[in-house]
């Protein structure tokens, strides 16, 4: 079979940051297109960074329906869901690749298979702020040093989730956390494949995992 046409192959890497805790919003978590945009990043196969805030979203939306594949992390139940809010999102959701889904299909399984936990299982590398709480509240202080720690967390979210993307494409599995009980609790990887071939040349240098 020939090769893909490079623009067939491009891609985005996203994330978003909401206004809104889930107890704040009537519904909680069945009303997700309510919690609101803060802030997005998106990193493109070129290494291209840009930060939306709420004002941008619809231009946000048009921007990712350019690629072909938009990647994120929880994104078909999350991010997709927070920008029904503000546009049609049925394009956006047909080209997406969501890493958490994928990754779910082969283990059965969702508890522990949170970002964190998988980059630092992979990677030894731990997320700049507690959880999303933290990045809401100093989101809403409207200074300028705190929204810059959000944007910078967020896009940290971005930068791990093109990381095992790279890493899958590359290697065709990438590693999820289970308890080990012979090691008092601590997560160990285990092989999870994975077939993210349509992406298959534009990872460029993914990195080995922690031994």
């Amino acid at each position: 079979m020939p090769d893909r046409p490079a623009a067939d192959r491009r891609y985005v890497v996203w994330d978003v940051e909401t206004l809104r805790l889930s107890y704040e919003v009537p519904g909680g978590w069945r009303r997700i297109r309510d919690f609101g945009l803060a802030v997005a990043v998106t990193i493109d196969d070129q290494g291209a960074q840009r930060s939306w805030e709420e004002p941008e979203a619809g231009a946000l939306i048009e921007y990712l329906e350019g690629f072909p594949h938009v990647v994120g992390f929880n994104s078909l139940r999350f991010d997709c869901e927070v920008m029904t809010a503000y546009g049609p999102v049925d394009t956006l959701r047909e080209r997406s690749l969501d890493l958490l889904a994928a990754i779910q299909s082969v283990t059965g399984r969702r508890r522990g298979l949170s970002l964190q936990n998988i980059a630092r299982t992979m990677f030894g590398q731990e997320k700049t702020l507690e959880d999303g709480t933290e990045a809401v509240r100093l989101w809403r202080t409207g200074r300028p040093d705190d929204r810059q720690r959000v944007i910078d967390y967020c896009a940290q979210d971005v930068v791990l989730t093109r990381r095992i993307l790279d890493f899958g494409i590359a290697h065709g599995y990438v590693l999820a956390p289970v308890p080990d009980v012979n090691n008092r609790g601590e997560p160990v990887g285990v092989q999870v494949p994975v077939t993210w071939g349509d992406l298959s040349g534009l990872a460029g240098g993914a990195a080995e995992p922690e031994s």
